[in-house]
């Protein structure tokens, strides 16, 4: 492999994480690998530069969490956790976010097979004594060393305060762009680290862009990438790879940089 390329490879890297729906089915159009492939995943994002993992569903850190032990490279990568605690149903039904619980603290890292979360999401729930006490436990969490930095899910925009926090989630795509500009704008002025998601919105998504924009597949995917992880403000962008092949794509598409204006996708 020349050194061009590899130096391209780790430029295309460092601004990707691995989504957490790369371990499932639902909420996309892929089925869910096997474990074999999950591995093949895991491995081929570590081999690229690409050491952050994203878990938002218990059935993904599970994955996760198994992947990385039966590859003995847990020590290489940085995890992600969400509060969401439902595992999916026979239906399948993924379950929403809850305010957390001190046990949850211990169910995650068994789940992970952990015994440190680098980066925990709160995402903010409507009862605001629920989210005062949850904050307040994901801080004694970070006290205590179980979890590193802490992290949110969207905060609205009129009353964004940086609290215990130091990097915001939210999706940013060709179809919310109007949203994403001020929202962005608006977290890095906290001096927080940007997540960007959703850079396809799902699967079925990019299909229907292929279809309005009569290019194949490949460009259409390769446009939408780069149009998320180049975003005004955006310092990094979670995207689900359900194939392992899709590692080295995704890592080529980012190290061609930005979308020139006349070259962005449609919305």
């Amino acid at each position: 492999m020349g050194l061009w390329f590899r130096y391209n490879r780790a430029m295309g890297s460092n601004r990707l994480i691995l989504g957490g729906h790369s371990f499932i089915a639902q909420l996309g159009s892929d089925p869910a690998p096997d474990t074999k492939t999950q591995d093949a995943i895991v491995a081929a994002c570590l081999d690229a530069g690409i050491t952050t993992f994203d878990t938002t569903y218990l059935p993904e850190r599970v994955a996760l969490g198994s992947s990385l032990q039966r590859l003995g490279r847990r020590s290489e990568a940085q995890l992600i956790a969400w509060n969401f605690f439902t595992d999916f149903g026979p239906d399948g039904s993924v379950g929403g976010h809850a305010p957390y619980e001190s046990q949850h603290i211990h169910q995650m890292l068994r789940e992970l097979q952990s015994e440190h979360i680098e980066h925990l999401v709160v995402h903010p729930v409507s009862d605001p004594a629920a989210q005062e006490q949850q904050e307040a436990l994901a801080v004694s969490w970070q006290q205590a060393g179980h979890v590193g930095r802490l992290g949110t899910w969207m905060p609205p925009l009129d009353t964004p305060q940086p609290g215990p926090y130091a990097f915001a989630v939210a999706p940013c795509n060709v179809t919310n762009a109007d949203d994403a500009t001020p929202r962005f704008a608006a977290y890095k002025a906290l001096g927080w680290e940007t997540l960007a998601t959703s850079p396809f919105v799902r699967g079925w998504e990019l299909d229907k862009q292929v279809e309005g924009q009569g290019k194949d597949k490949a460009t259409v995917a390769d446009e939408m990438l780069r149009f998320s992880a180049f975003f005004p403000n955006v310092d990094k962008l979670i995207v689900a790879m359900r194939r392992p092949e899709w590692v080295a794509i995704n890592c080529a598409s980012v190290a061609r940089g930005g979308l020139s204006p006349g070259h962005l996708p449609a919305p």
